[in-house]
């Protein structure tokens, strides 16, 4: 019988493996319950809304850990349960019992990868090709008895071991004029003395900004890494109001809520910073309009706010404020921007995303 390996996931270390293996349990849990909630009370937008990105985020993080043979097979029933949010593909139970079926034997293929480093080809190509019919199927009517005999089949087809990305670089060279490293060493300065204010790490802000750096790289039209720099540097420093506020609760939200405003206000003191200053400003809005402090949405929000967001709610999950050593909770962090997938971010940034972390996981497992 032929396997294939994920030679890359396999060099990983186990606490990662471990804790992968523990957050894909709980999406299965909650795509589970999700189906078995629209079996018994019927379907709707929210429920199927809820299925999606239980889904996303399971794909985001087998991406992100190098399964990508598996990332196909899940990405392809992702688009299934996305063609069920737009109305062009109509659940049935068939559909529900297939979802269910095919992250269970996803999650066979993936113990069988962390327990002996490879996995049947049989089984990932079975799936993938009876997922790719099923979407590609034209006439809807047609989905379900498909969906009903892809339950049924077990067919074994051979297929090349792909090789794994070698590890590469997760320092990212920034030029600065000498006007900007001047302003830069400003900003280290405010940046560690604030983190010292707040109980958070000395390191936090060099975290955030590495990250920043290696999301920037990751995408398609990157921006000026000067400019980011900045802004990682300086996002927090509107938060200085808080410790004015003592324990009025009230004082204390309203200086949260108006602590981007105020950071960029604080940026904009120094020349030169004009995109570093949107994005300060913009990094708490939300790419469906939710966010703060001016609601905006979509292509409003500057890509620098994204990233910068990002890379924010990445690190403070895993370090915390204590800036403890990097722990159990990195799979959690990944699938937490995962799930802002259309919501927080944008769809293509979460895969830059996506990518920097493996670039880091590389890095750490050598």
């Amino acid at each position: 019988m032929s396997h294939f390996a994920c030679k890359a996931f396999s060099a990983l270390e186990k606490e990662l493996k471990d804790d992968l293996l523990e957050c894909y349990v709980e999406a299965q849990q909650e795509i589970e319950e999700t189906i078995n909630s629209i079996e018994g009370d019927g379907f709707s937008f929210d429920k199927l809304d809820k299925l999606f990105r239980s889904l996303h985020s399971m794909k985001g993080n087998c991406s992100v850990c190098f399964l990508d043979p598996l990332v196909g097979v899940l990405h392809k029933l992702e688009e299934i349960v996305d063609g069920m949010r737009g109305g062009y593909i109509q659940y049935h139970p068939y559909l529900g019992e297939l979802i269910i079926v095919v992250i269970e034997k996803v999650y066979g293929l993936l113990q069988q990868i962390y327990r002996s480093h490879v996995a049947e080809i049989a089984v990932r190509d079975q799936l993938q090709r009876g997922l790719d019919e099923i979407y590609a199927e034209e006439d809807d009517s047609k989905r379900p008895e498909m969906a009903a005999t892809l339950l049924r089949q077990c067919n074994q087809v051979t297929e090349e071991v792909k090789e794994e990305p070698a590890a590469t670089s997760v320092i990212v060279k920034v030029e600065y004029t000498d006007e900007q490293k001047a302003d830069i060493e400003s900003f280290i300065g405010f940046s560690q003395k604030l983190n010292r204010l707040l109980g958070y790490s000395s390191e936090r802000s060099e975290r955030i900004l590495k990250l920043c750096q290696l999301i920037n790289a990751e995408c398609k039209s990157s921006i000026d890494p000067a400019q980011l720099s900045a802004a990682a540097y300086m996002h927090n420093m509107g938060m200085a109001l808080i410790l004015n506020c003592k324990d009025d609760e009230a004082a204390k939200r309203q200086a949260e809520h108006n602590h981007p405003m105020v950071g960029a206000k604080l940026l904009s003191k120094h020349e030169g910073w004009e995109d570093a200053v949107a994005m300060v400003q913009a990094h708490k809005e939300r790419f469906d309009g939710t966010g703060f402090p001016e609601g905006l949405v979509g292509s409003l929000i500057p890509q620098g706010a994204f990233i910068l967001s990002m890379a924010v709610m990445f690190i403070d999950a895993v370090w915390g404020k204590s800036g403890s050593d990097y722990n159990k909770s990195a799979m959690r962090a990944v699938q937490m921007v995962n799930f802002e997938s259309g919501k927080g971010f944008p769809p293509h940034l979460i895969e830059s995303f996506n990518g920097a972390i493996r670039k880091v996981l590389v890095a750490k497992s050598k």
